[in-house]
């Protein structure tokens, strides 16, 4: 065959239907180059309950208050990437520090600009969300930034009308750092800031810490609630459905 028009002669022609989109939640996920730490723990949350469709955003890994604000200029053109032709149910952005900084509306703004009418939320968000459906009005904060991103955290959450009882800060410069923080780093912190402190639950930030899989652990030793970004944000993209997430191991608010 020589030509198109032999080929096309050769050709066998068939039909097909068309399925229905996959029945689980669809949720769309603009996360940050620097995040090495989300993927790996949604992918042990989503089971068959939902799927996850995700781009990032480039982000320079300095925890200050202007890099994180730089994060705003890349969110719509990384929520137009995923998917493309494929309705999302909610849409969801993987920085909690930046959320703080950005502004909680400004982000949703971002990510729905060109996805329709559909919820929106951040680790932030879903953070205080978390917060209020677990009954706590006094919170210890475990947090891996330095001071220039508590502080405003701090604030917001004050203004939002929770007492933050505690705030252990480790004061990381990178993003990237926030990933290798240990386990026995973590449990050591909470022993230090959580005895005596009055706290209805502990939030420890940021979605690139490593801390989902401790969570169970954490809350047997010290006999209280653990939110993490990665949690939260989970649980408050499935809640937004209108769907509860079921996610037993991995604390009070996946296992409800």
């Amino acid at each position: 065959m020589q030509t198109i028009e032999e080929f096309q002669k050769f050709e066998t022609p068939l039909t097909h239907v068309q399925s229905p989109r996959i029945d689980r939640v669809h949720i769309g996920l603009v996360q940050l180059s620097t995040d090495h730490s989300l993927e790996m723990d949604w992918a042990k949350l989503l089971g068959t309950q939902a799927g996850v469709f995700s781009s990032r955003v480039y982000y320079s890994s300095e925890m200050t208050p202007e890099a994180l604000d730089q994060i705003a200029t890349g969110i719509s053109d990384a929520s137009d990437l995923i998917a493309t032709g494929l309705p999302m149910d909610v849409m969801a952005f993987g920085c909690t520090s930046a959320s703080i900084i950005i502004g909680e509306e400004k982000v949703a703004n971002l990510l729905t600009k060109n996805r329709g009418d559909i919820p929106a939320t951040n680790p932030w968000t879903a953070a205080q969300a978390a917060f209020k459906h677990l009954g706590a009005k006094k919170i210890a904060v475990f947090s891996p930034y330095p001071t220039e991103v508590n502080f405003p955290l701090y604030q917001q959450l004050t203004n939002a009308g929770f007492e933050v009882v505690v705030l252990g800060s480790l004061g990381i410069e990178k993003d990237t750092d926030i990933t290798t923080v240990s386990k026995e780093s973590m449990l050591e912190a909470l022993d230090k800031i959580l005895p005596d402190s009055g706290a209805d639950l502990v939030f420890m930030s940021c979605t690139n810490l490593r801390v989902l899989d401790h969570i169970q652990e954490i809350e047997d030793k010290f006999d209280i609630p653990v939110v993490c970004s990665n949690s939260a944000m989970f649980w408050h993209a499935m809640h937004l459905t209108g769907k509860a997430a079921q996610c037993p191991g991995y604390g009070r608010l996946l296992n409800q």
